[in-house]
């Protein structure tokens, strides 16, 4: 495929989800398929390295689930990790959290972090792959993808030490409404199809009247 066609996706994002009725406060959020690009078992590492780990839901399903949890007990974290297991609105766990973290090993993007930039929480993320451009700007924090770096990022964001830019993030994130990446799509579908037609209408045969 040419590099000049291909354009990139774009994902949609929710705003003004409301949170979860019952949630504690403060939290830390982590939402995404549990496996080992996403990196859960680094925040739950990450957790274990802290003085005091808050209360930290991680929102998902996926192929670690069983390793995720045996590492929680083994580490005795069972008090301060809640595993919700899949769900269709992880936004309402994120919206409202003190921390909202993307411990990935890998990252093209991350819709995670922008729904979370969307709902201006605080975003702790691994400087891997496309994150950094992400959170570029001090959209978010960018650290190593180690435990002990998750875990010193964590606390600087629960400390107020991290100079984050939410209103920034806020900015960032409303590019993805709804509204604005259906226009893109109905753009690019528009001019695929106009591309279709033209060759064709080229190679149809005139009628030509006396």
């Amino acid at each position: 495929m040419p590099p000049d066609r291909i354009i990139p996706g774009r994902s949609a994002i929710s705003f003004h989800t409301a949170p979860r009725p019952g949630l504690v406060s403060p939290r830390v959020t982590f939402t995404g398929r549990l496996r080992e690009d996403k990196g859960p078992d680094l925040l739950i590492e990450a957790l274990a390295a802290m003085r005091e780990p808050p209360l930290t839901y991680l929102v998902g399903e996926g192929p670690m689930g069983r390793a995720v949890r045996r590492l929680i007990d083994h580490l005795g974290l069972a008090e301060r990790v809640r595993m919700t297991g899949w769900s269709y609105q992880p936004g309402r766990y994120v919206a409202g959290a003190a921390v909202h973290v993307v411990p990935s090993r890998e990252e093209a993007w991350s819709q995670s972090a922008v729904t979370a930039l969307a709902l201006g929480v605080p975003v702790v993320a691994t400087a891997v792959d496309g994150l950094p451009v992400t959170l570029a700007e001090q959209r978010g924090l960018l650290v190593e993808p180690t435990p002990d770096a998750i875990a010193a990022g964590i606390q600087r964001v629960l400390d107020g030490r991290a100079d984050i830019d939410v209103a920034g993030g806020r900015r960032y994130a409303d590019g993805f409404r709804p509204e604005r990446i259906a226009v893109d799509y109905a753009s690019v579908y528009h001019e695929l199809l106009s591309e279709r037609r033209a060759p064709q209408e080229a190679a149809s045969p005139r009628l030509v009247r006396d």
